[in-house]
């Protein structure tokens, strides 16, 4: 039986859950709220993980299980659960939290922003598609919308055309960072003096308005950090993780030079 996780419970946290009963999902909820718009939808409720995972194999196809904590848990649901996907509905770019965490408790490495690449980036990315960057945060967002654009709650992305605002799309923005950044698929290890990891993890639309991050991909982006990231001698590096979709992004950029 297929399970997703659902990082926050508000107005979008409902959408993603009305989703995972329709489609028989195990679905785990998790909000710091215990009075979160979604908490009506729990058949289970908890405050700690270990509860919860003694129960995740009883339960049955399209019920939901609420956690009430806060995202700090994200990644130990991930590494317990194992899911189809992940559907952040919260206000993070919630794979650069979880890519960062695992290099930072997992494998000891001391992540910094790296305002230097981001200021590079946004030098020479399309400036059309910056919708806006922090350097100090190390963080760009892209959007073929504007910065006073609200796009609808049920819009499908179309690739080439936005319907909402009358607007050409001659790259999906998934497909003008992997250009940008010279990368196949979601993944790319380049050894130099100072090696550079890049990640591009594509949200993929579930119904519209709705995207979800793939868990095998990040797994499997997981394991690609074990392999080519040595401990004792890969001591500096630069790494950059991006979300995308059709058409918007969001990507930080790290240095590790311990």
């Amino acid at each position: 039986m297929s399970s997703l996780i659902i990082a926050g419970g508000g107005k979008f946290g409902k959408k993603a859950i009305e989703f995972g009963i329709k489609n028989r999902y195990k679905t785990i909820l998790i909000d710091n709220d215990p009075n979160c718009i979604c908490a009506s939808y729990a058949d289970y409720k908890f405050d700690n993980l270990n509860d919860l995972s003694s129960k995740i194999n009883e339960i049955k196809p399209g019920e939901v299980l609420f956690l009430n904590y806060d995202i700090s848990i994200i990644s130990d649901i991930f590494y317990k659960i194992n899911p189809e996907y992940i559907i952040p509905v919260i206000p993070i770019h919630l794979l650069a939290y979880i890519i960062s965490n695992f290099l930072q408790k997992e494998m000891n490495f001391k992540l910094l922003t790296d305002s230097e690449s981001t200021l590079d980036f946004v030098k020479n990315a399309n400036s059309e598609l910056i919708l806006s960057h922090n350097l100090e945060k190390g963080i760009v967002y892209l959007s073929y919308a504007k910065i006073d654009e609200i796009c609808p709650d049920n819009c499908f992305g179309p690739e080439d055309y936005c319907p909402n605002f009358k607007r050409e799309k001659p790259i999906t923005v998934t497909r003008y960072l992997k250009k940008f950044f010279q990368i196949l698929n979601h993944f790319r290890f380049l050894k130099e003096s100072i090696s550079k990891i890049i990640i591009i993890n594509e949200s993929i639309q579930l119904i519209a308005g709705l995207g979800g991050l793939e868990g095998i991909i990040i797994r499997d982006s997981l394991k690609k950090l074990e392999e080519h990231l040595d401990i004792k001698s890969n001591r500096k590096f630069k790494l950059i993780i991006a979300t995308t979709c059709n058409c918007h992004g969001v990507l930080n950029f790290y240095k590790n030079f311990m």
